[in-house]
């Protein structure tokens, strides 16, 4: 058992998906705390009986976290220790922990990180796709007006994003996204990793669509999105000439315009929105 003179939160990384990715000092915190705080207690009262664990499980999620904390924050000032985990890698990382983390620090009680599996990072890992610096933003949004003012948001930064999101709208999502950040684009959407049927689709908006039609969109999702780099602009020479004659005599607004070609050749959307309100109206 860890001693100290008032007790520790431990900060506890458990596996995305393979058990066998948990380090052995996790193990030993979690054989060696007072109790588990788990999001899901059967999900880790499976991964505790894997490896022998016999450390009580108490539940601590967003529905109960208000009534939970208080006697958590009593128990570590007594000088008992606590391991807070997620269901799967590391706690805080879309999550309810945090709120226990700062009551924690705030009563200058001791909090410990045991890092281990994080999904983010590992779908970053083997994307491609980082450069200088990323961004994790949880989960996108559900609603399409929100995701395109996400999109519109990351589309000028260098940084690679990372996000979350559901096998049932990765395809619908991307489909949004490409309307801003354009045909050229790359992604890389990871499912399932560490698990037995672990895939990585990446390529530009189009062939990770293709790739995701081609089987069942199932599992766990992250989507890695690479930063914008400013020849991305170039983009306009794909449109031929003819096809931008005959816009320009067609009455409507450059936004309608910029939405046609956007989706007709895979371009960005504002680059050719500017370029239109350049051109000399008819009609």
């Amino acid at each position: 058992m860890y001693s100290h003179p008032t007790g520790a939160l431990y900060v506890v990384a458990t596996p995305i998906g393979n058990l066998k990715d948990i380090t052995f000092r996790a193990l030993e915190i979690l054989k060696g705390v007072h109790f588990v705080a788990a999001e899901d207690t059967r999900v880790t009262r499976s991964l505790l009986d894997h490896y022998g664990v016999e450390t009580p499980c108490v539940s601590y999620n967003e529905h109960n976290r208000t009534e939970k904390t208080p006697v958590f924050l009593h128990r570590l000032e007594k000088g008992e220790s606590i391991a807070l985990v997620s269901d799967a890698g590391s706690p805080l990382i879309s999550d309810p922990g945090s709120f226990l983390v700062e009551e924690a620090l705030d009563r200058g009680l001791p909090v410990h990180p045991v890092p281990g599996a994080s999904a983010p990072i590992a779908a970053l890992s083997c994307s491609g796709l980082f450069r200088q610096g990323f961004y994790f933003g949880g989960f996108l949004p559900r609603k399409r007006s929100e995701i395109l003012k996400e999109a519109e948001n990351i589309r000028h930064r260098p940084d690679t994003h990372i996000f979350f999101e559901s096998p049932n709208r990765i395809e619908k999502s991307l489909e949004i996204i490409r309307e801003v950040l354009g045909e050229k684009r790359r992604v890389a959407v990871a499912r399932e990793m560490t698990k037995r049927h672990e895939t990585l689709c990446r390529g530009t908006i189009g062939e990770v669509l293709a790739c995701l039609g081609r089987s069942p969109v199932k599992g766990e999702i992250v989507l890695v999105i690479e930063g914008w780099e400013e020849e991305e602009e170039t983009v306009l020479a794909d449109i031929p000439p003819p096809v931008m004659a005959a816009l320009s005599e067609l009455p409507l607004p450059p936004s309608e315009k910029a939405r046609f070609l956007s989706r007709a050749f895979g371009v960005d959307r504002k680059s050719v929105y500017r370029l239109l309100g350049n051109l000399p109206e008819k009609g």
